[in-house]
């Protein structure tokens, strides 16, 4: 089993770690979700910034101390919305060599400068364990001239978080036994050149571990399995691979065998707000993922077959909605609207997360 320290805690890997943007996995108690299993959990940069904002974060000691969160915490730059967000709405902000230029609003009254610099300094009011620097998200659909523009702005934002980084370390005067990870994302999209000359520079500045950047899908909407595969044989095998936005239960499996040991995604939570829960096939203990093809499925709890349904959810699952309740009455929960519905498909579905990081942690 493979383990990784961070902060005088040991995680095993791989881990999952749920989305909780704001500090908060949505309609979730920070007790509720660490009772799970789950051990860690993602919180935006650049969201936080805005909302609590660094003072609040300074004050209250931190997000562990302000969500009563125990376990890891992996702060991501805000790089993807930030580009997300302009992409969206260019009147919102552009992305700059000196970083991403935000305005209040579309009449552009005020501007405020987003830097590699300010990113990093953002997460140590954060306190969070895993920090990742800023970079430039590789357009899906862009000229090789502006690929190879967000490579290079990504490779010199790395340097500069790095910079800032130590600089926060000696500042505090944490040693490497007591200071946070810092991570730098692999861009390039599809171009295997952009990504090794991405990877190779990186590795030069020197991180904790890199993340697999970049649009993860193929145009047929296929996942990119080949990709994934070249950036984790590109980073090198001493140092962690975040799997950053990923992903199903099935995407998960193949990145762990490819060398990826953490993840995040929205989607445990996303699909439990849309009726669609997770279910093992067969006892978890015994699913062997090197041979076993279908080991999961999904249930969507709104349909009419459920209504008089009294069985659990799933006979291999010991969450509140599986162990208290049936599939008749998260059916009915969801038909009247009640947010109960919605806080017992989000542990059910992140419990299922948490027992398949369990059995990959046994099996590799």
């Amino acid at each position: 089993m493979k383990h990784f320290n961070v902060n005088h805690r040991r995680y095993a890997l791989p881990l999952f770690l749920p989305d909780a943007t704001l500090g908060v996995i949505r309609g979730l108690s920070s007790k509720q979700v660490e009772e799970l299993g789950i051990e860690g959990v993602v919180i935006n940069t650049y969201h936080l910034l805005d909302r609590p904002g660094m003072k609040v974060l300074d004050k209250a000691g931190g997000i562990k101390s302000f969500m009563n969160w125990p376990g890891l915490t992996a702060s991501d730059s805000g790089g993807f919305q930030l580009f997300s967000l302009i992409q969206q709405n260019p009147k919102l902000g552009r992305i700059t060599d000196e970083g991403v230029v935000l305005y209040s609003g579309e009449k552009q009254q005020r501007k405020t400068l987003f830097t590699p610099a300010k990113s990093i300094q953002v997460q140590f009011a954060i306190n969070s364990d895993i920090m990742i620097c800023l970079d430039d998200f590789s357009p899906i659909k862009s000229s090789k001239k502006r690929l190879e523009q967000s490579v290079e702005r990504t490779i010199d934002w790395a340097k500069q978080c790095k910079k800032e980084f130590d600089k926060q370390c000696e500042k505090r005067k944490l040693t490497k036994s007591d200071r946070p990870l810092l991570f730098a994302v692999v861009q390039g999209h599809q171009d295997k050149k952009l990504r090794k000359y991405c990877a190779e520079e990186l590795i030069k500045i020197g991180f904790d571990g890199y993340g697999l950047g970049g649009w993860p899908f193929l145009e047929n909407g296929n996942f990119d399995y080949d990709i994934a595969q070249y950036t984790a044989k590109i980073t090198p095998n001493g140092q962690y691979r975040f799997a950053l936005g990923i992903g199903t239960p099935a995407n998960i499996v193949r990145l762990r065998k490819m060398g990826y040991d953490l993840f995040d995604c929205v989607l445990p939570t996303r699909d439990a707000r849309h009726q669609r829960l997770y279910v093992f096939n067969k006892n978890p203990e015994e699913i062997d993922f090197e041979k076993d093809q279908d080991w999961y499925q999904h249930l969507y709890i709104d349909r009419g077959v459920y209504t008089q349904d009294f069985s659990s959810i799933s006979e291999f699952c010991d969450c509140p909605a599986c162990s208290e309740h049936t599939k008749a009455y998260l059916n009915h929960l969801f038909k009247v609207k009640d947010g109960l519905a919605y806080q017992l498909a989000s542990l059910h579905n992140l419990r299922f997360y948490a027992q398949l990081m369990e059995q990959l942690q046994q099996q590799t």
